[in-house]
């Protein structure tokens, strides 16, 4: 089955969510779509990916007119105070309760794909973040 670009979407997002994990709170990084082992035909996915996530205030980079312009490369990506909320954040798909942070991992280590993640994408990052007050 083919994937529609708003799973090839979920997966790039849990993959820069997960990279960002992994870096933690450090200046001086660089995150590329190279940087997240995906196939190629995801890269034009990473640019809008970069700038939602950044937009939705879940994470920031100190190139960010750059990144949200279409630059290929953050610098010094990291999650923000929010982005570490929405992860803890608890998450409910087919009766299993989990933190949204473990959805993310589960999707980016292609343990599973979530049919319905449009949800978590747009409705549970979107809903939270805008919850917080703009």
């Amino acid at each position: 089955m083919t994937e529609t670009n708003l799973q090839k979407s979920e997966l790039v997002i849990s993959k820069i969510l997960e990279r960002l994990l992994d870096l933690g709170l450090q200046q001086g990084t660089r995150l590329s779509f190279e940087d997240l082992d995906l196939p190629k035909e995801h890269a034009p996915i990473y640019n809008g990916c970069c700038a939602w996530l950044i937009e939705e205030g879940v994470i920031r980079c100190s190139n960010k007119s750059q990144a949200l312009a279409g630059n290929l490369v953050m610098v010094s990506p990291m999650i923000t105070s929010r982005g570490f909320a929405l992860l803890d954040q608890p998450f409910v798909v087919d009766d299993d309760k989990m933190r949204v942070g473990q959805a993310v991992k589960e999707v980016a280590d292609g343990q599973r794909n979530y049919a319905g993640i449009g949800d978590f994408v747009g409705g549970l990052l979107g809903g939270f973040t805008k919850s917080m007050g703009s």
